[in-house]
């Protein structure tokens, strides 16, 4: 199990506040900027959240990035056989399997309605939640084992055991559950958010050791391995430039100076 977060990966409120608005500005897509107040509202939550699961609070806010580019009205649904099965949304990305009284019927949102789920507010906490199961000892994965039976025949069979994350970063988890997915497009999610993770901590001036020194997932073949500091794919590049662009900001600005200067450039994904 992990050790407890060190202080130099926390930000404080009015550090995470204004970085969260200067971000907000950048990465929405045809969606309202967010007024300070609301900042330190979303500000307030991932703290909050942060230290009940011991997740650290940059990684929750590149997770919001990556999942909805920090729309909190942003869902989409799944239909199965002409009936929608589940729906996805909020700023966390929660995935709700609905019944017919729409109520969640999966995992920690069990009981929820939906419109639960999409408050901002209880959306980050689901979502740290996860990140903190799978930070502390949550995924699976099948070893072989050789054992002998009572007759002494030696005997093979696969045994489940916790996954320890050792060609991937914990937080795949998120996307891929239980199991971590080696292969495909999907096993590039953790470097995915590993970059906006990194981008976001330099920008408020946090350690990003913890981020450099996890093997984020598998190595392409013939290539540079990918690393927290060098994003690859078009979106993931644009997303930290944005980010880039805002800081560091933390040792000089706060939230009460965003309410003086609105101004800010958007460079949507």
């Amino acid at each position: 199990m992990p050790a407890s977060l060190d202080a130099s990966e926390w930000p404080s409120l009015s550090c995470l506040a204004t970085t969260i608005c200067e971000v907000k500005d950048r990465v929405r897509w045809r969606t309202p900027a967010w007024k300070p107040e609301y900042c330190e509202r979303i500000g307030s939550a991932v703290l909050e959240s942060a230290k009940r699961h011991d997740v650290p609070p940059a990684l929750i806010l590149a997770v919001m990035i990556n999942e909805s580019d920090m729309n909190e009205k942003a869902f989409r649904t799944t239909v199965k056989e002409g009936t929608v099965y589940a729906k996805d949304g909020g700023l966390m990305g929660i995935r709700c399997v609905v019944n017919k009284k729409g109520c969640c019927i999966n995992g920690n949102v069990r009981g929820l309605a939906w419109k639960d789920v999409m408050d901002p507010v209880k959306n980050i906490d689901i979502g740290a939640r996860e990140l903190g199961h799978w930070r502390h000892g949550g995924g699976i994965k099948s070893v072989t084992v050789r054992t002998r039976d009572s007759k002494g025949v030696l005997r093979t069979r696969q045994r489940q055991v916790p996954c320890a994350h050792r060609t991937h970063a914990y937080w795949a988890h998120y996307n891929h559950g239980p199991r971590y997915i080696d292969h495909g497009p999907a096993r590039h999610y953790p470097h995915r958010v590993a970059v906006l993770y990194y981008a976001l901590s330099r920008a408020m001036n946090l350690d990003t050791t913890p981020i450099t020194s996890i093997r984020l997932s598998v190595v392409d073949p013939g290539r540079r391995p990918r690393t927290a500091d060098r994003p690859v794919e078009a979106r993931y590049r644009k997303l930290c430039q944005a980010i880039r662009g805002i800081g560091p900001v933390c040792s000089e600005r706060s939230t009460a100076q965003l309410k003086q200067d609105p101004a800010s450039t958007n460079l949507a994904p």
